[in-house]
């Protein structure tokens, strides 16, 4: 085997999306993309160019590691969006040699805090990224379901609820900057902060959200990114209720998926009770440098 590796920049779009397809052909969820779809995912996820390696068995591309940074709460953060090796080229090392060279990388860029999630029941995976200096600080589960919303009791109160773009939720202070990446407010461009406040007109909660359209302008489905309250905010489960109710209005009948929430969660908590099953578990693991 004649390994190298390069930087994504250095290589074709074509030559990018072979290594991703080949790399996840038999993963455990479809995440195939073409072209277009991959170009979307990239800027959707902040991924770079110049930050992410393809590896090349001669001419051949046979693994692929997208990387992004963002500056998160102050702190210079990278993030591991994909890893993956074709079948014929595993246990030969490439991921190895993927990841060192991100790591590289990520010092060269200043990062502090390099981070990553992964399928939980992907053992081999897990273990490299442990080898590699990676350790596991959350529990992550999605849940959904497609039945008419249960939100049990609101909090009592004349609370108020307002939507507003994505980047507010960045400034209250309650704000959960250490989510996963996806569940971030900057990879919700198209997305929605919704805020509780009090009688007082104190914010006490808010959920980052989005209504996913299809070509016709139907409304299909609602996915909720993050559900956080106000650490000294009263009955945080009734918060987390009234947020979720308002999330879900109106689709009662469609898809309703909550992506990457922390297992052990109040929000994840109240949709179990609502309804909401389990449809994959995943680890999110951090590293400092």
């Amino acid at each position: 085997m004649e390994l190298t590796v390069k930087r994504l920049s250095e290589c074709t779009l074509n030559q990018a999306v072979e290594a991703w397809n080949k790399g996840f052909e038999d993963y455990y969820v479809q995440i195939v993309m073409t072209v277009d779809m991959f170009l979307a995912r990239m800027a959707a996820e902040s991924l770079s160019a110049d930050y992410s390696f393809v590896a090349f068995d001669g001419d051949e591309p046979v693994g692929i590691i997208l990387n992004g940074i963002r500056t998160i709460g102050g702190v210079k953060t990278a993030w591991n969006g994909g890893t993956a090796v074709a079948v014929s080229h595993r246990r030969l090392g490439v991921a190895k040699q993927l990841l060192e060279a991100s790591i590289r990388l990520y010092r060269e860029e200043g990062v502090s805090r390099a981070t990553l999630e992964a399928f939980k029941q992907n053992e081999k995976a897990i273990a490299l990224y442990r080898q590699m200096g990676y350790e596991v600080t959350d529990q992550l589960v999605l849940l959904e379901s497609s039945e008419a919303w249960q939100p049990g009791e609101l909090p009592r109160g004349d609370y108020t609820v307002r939507w507003s773009g994505p980047h507010e939720a960045a400034r209250l202070p309650f704000y959960n900057a250490n989510s996963a990446w996806q569940t971030g407010w900057q990879s919700l461009k198209d997305g929605h902060t919704v805020i509780a406040s009090d009688p007082q007109g104190r914010p006490v909660g808010y959920a980052l959200a989005k209504r996913v359209y299809d070509a016709s302008g139907e409304h299909t489905s609602t996915i909720l990114y993050q559900c956080v309250t106000n650490p000294d905010a009263p009955d945080t489960g009734g918060i987390v209720r009234l947020l979720c109710s308002e999330v879900f209005t109106g689709a009662d009948a469609l898809r309703k998926r909550a992506f990457n929430l922390p297992r052990t969660s109040v929000c994840a908590e109240v949709l179990a009770a609502g309804g909401f099953t389990v449809a994959t578990e995943q680890v999110k693991m951090d590293k400092s440098l």
